[in-house]
């Protein structure tokens, strides 16, 4: 895709007949090109995700003199993905210009861009532990660009999370057998979930990512018995999914969801244990289940 936006060319006129005149000469003496994966504003960074439409006056110059090949931009693109540091299914960017000493009128100089959980999240800067650049902002994987966000505090856009991403702090490692596969999910190097599929494994990652994000965090991340009831079993059953059917065990030391594929064949089955697993997170954890595993 094209990045290399060139200058606009002056208008023809003007005494030398190149659109030149003593104003607009003295005013800036030329613009230069721009680079279409640095961004400078919402609608720039909305471009920079297809930038065929990508259009010059929105983005910061191009520093490689239009050699996007051995450019150091685009090579970051692919090389240094950037992790958003918040395990929420949306965030908030704040968006705070930098000016120079001493500056009284134009622009920003530069911009920092915040992760918050929202607008009223006031430790964002104690949490992250730099601000983000507007090319940091580009090199964002798995999270889908949301609608720009003005209020009292300034301007800012949201990031949606999507299953193309684990969550954060979340590890997951698997082991194929010849009858079965088991993912293991890890928080705080302690087990929070395990997922054993029968026969052969048939879903994809979003299936494992989906479950990541309903993980509990490091505090809730133990050997504590769980904090739910095996009266709530019902409302923490997933609906039923073509030929699938759910099933929800709850004991003292863990919840189980059992997909079941016609009368007897059992397709997975997950098991959460820790005392970080509410009814709302264990009905997270099941409903990746029919989205995933149906007509596979």
């Amino acid at each position: 895709m094209p990045i290399y936006l060139r200058a606009p060319e002056a208008p023809a006129g003007g005494p030398d007949g190149k659109g030149w005149n003593r104003l607009s000469l003295n005013a800036h003496g030329g613009f230069l090109a721009q680079c279409a994966l640095r961004p400078r504003r919402w609608g720039a960074l909305l471009e920079s995700h297809d930038t065929r439409r990508a259009h010059w006056g929105g983005f910061g110059p191009c520093v490689n003199r239009g050699n996007c090949d051995e450019c150091p931009v685009r090579t970051a693109l692919h090389d240094r993905w950037t992790v958003v540091p918040v395990n929420a299914p949306r965030v908030l960017v704040r968006c705070e210009p930098v000016f120079a000493p001493g500056t009284l009128f134009g622009g920003p100089d530069a911009w920092r861009l915040w992760v918050t959980t929202g607008p009223d999240d006031q430790d964002y800067r104690e949490r992250q532990p730099r601000p983000w650049t507007w090319e940091d902002a580009v090199r964002v994987r798995g999270w889908d660009l949301g609608r720009p966000h003005f209020d009292e505090h300034g301007e800012g856009f949201w990031l949606e999370r999507t299953t193309r991403v684990p969550a954060v702090g979340c590890a997951i490692t698997t082991r194929a057998r010849s009858s079965f596969t088991r993912h293991a999910f890890r928080v705080a190097r302690t087990g929070v979930a395990h997922l054993h599929c029968s026969g052969e494994c048939r879903h994809d990652t979003e299936l494992l990512n989906a479950i990541s994000h309903a993980c509990p965090g490091s505090e809730g991340a133990d050997e504590e018995r769980v904090p739910v009831h095996w009266r709530q079993a019902q409302e923490m059953t997933p609906p039923p999914a073509g030929s699938l059917r759910f099933g929800v065990d709850v004991g003292t030391m863990r919840v189980k969801i059992v997909a079941v594929d016609g009368p007897r064949y059992e397709r997975a089955r997950l098991t959460l244990s820790g005392s970080g697993w509410t009814a709302e997170r264990v009905r997270a954890a099941g409903d990746a289940l029919p989205a995933h595993l149906a007509d596979r």
